[in-house]
């Protein structure tokens, strides 16, 4: 009988959870996805250790790191989740970071606010990257790894931020030189995009998400877009993309591969012809080969 209450009474209690602690602008079902599915991945994939790198407006900014066990290898990997800078959890990367972990290689994930759940910008979530970033130099010492061989990566919209430390100036017209290589899968390298007139044939869903993210670049699509500082002398970079991605086309990643080798950089770009967005999360066949082409290009790059 007990049994029977309890399994009654959860989901009601569940709802009422939900419900108290739902941001106003979060979707109900954005909060359900963010509090129970991707707080699950917490307890299956969880870090080693997390600190809090930053505060803002209440709200702890964590780095969740995956510490090897043993390595001879110093680059550490720094990784920044997709959501369209609206929503998305540090959570989804942690299966990625505990592989890497386990060939040597320390690697953290990264809290950033988000639209949705902090009604922020794009300027803000790049704010924050900054900051993570920063914060792992400064305590590199402690996790035995050098300041000047940290990676950067992320997937989709963390993508974008990963490449905006290297190549966008900030407010002191400076980035990030010592980055030491860039990592990015399906990722938002161009979001000048976001100007242009969207297709008739795009579906309502996507619609409003395009029109919900041009709002929170508040008119600065171009300017923040790493497609738009493309120079010689940036760091070595790795691509994995769909084909059939219709959040981010390919032939945008296509374009801007093609600009970055025509300056003379280092970019790594393998397609999945057959898979689309976020295809290297869930696909059970394309995941072992993206890690085994990531672990060997971390590898490279840190001898």
């Amino acid at each position: 009988m007990k049994f029977l209450l309890i399994f009654l009474l959860l989901p009601a209690l569940t709802a009422g959870y939900l419900f108290i602690t739902k941001p106003k602008n979060m979707p109900f079902l954005g909060h359900f996805a963010d509090k129970i599915l991707y707080g699950s991945l917490y307890y299956i994939d969880k870090p080693d250790i997390s600190y809090t790198y930053a505060k803002r407006d209440n709200v702890n900014l964590k780095l969740h790191f995956f510490i090897p066990k043993k390595s001879e290898i110093k680059s550490s990997v720094l990784l920044f989740h997709g959501g369209g800078w609206a929503f998305g959890s540090s959570y989804s990367l942690f299966k990625i970071c505990k592989n890497l972990a386990k060939e040597g290689i320390l690697c953290a994930s990264a809290d950033y606010r988000l639209g949705l759940k902090h009604d922020t910008k794009v300027k803000d979530s790049m704010l924050d990257s900054a900051d993570a970033y920063e914060w792992m130099v400064k305590n590199s010492e402690k996790f035995n790894i050098s300041k000047d061989d940290i990676m950067v990566g992320g997937a989709s919209s963390g993508g974008q931020l990963a490449a905006s430390l290297a190549m966008i100036p900030n407010k002191e017209n400076k980035t990030y030189d010592k980055i030491k290589a860039m990592i990015f899968f399906n990722p938002a390298l161009n979001t000048s995009f976001l100007n242009v007139e969207i297709p008739a044939n795009i579906d309502d869903r996507r619609k409003k998400l395009w029109l919900y993210v041009r709002k929170l670049f508040e008119g600065k699509a171009e300017a923040l877009s790493p497609s738009n500082f493309i120079q010689s002398g940036l760091p070595p970079s790795i691509i994995f993309h769909g084909e059939k991605d219709k959040t981010i086309p390919i032939f945008l990643i296509d374009d801007f591969t093609k600009k970055m080798k025509d300056k003379g950089n280092q970019v790594d770009f393998f397609r999945w012809k057959d898979n689309g967005h976020q295809f290297f999360r869930w696909d059970k066949k394309a995941y072992p080969e993206v890690m085994e082409k990531l672990i060997l290009f971390i590898k490279e790059q840190s001898s």
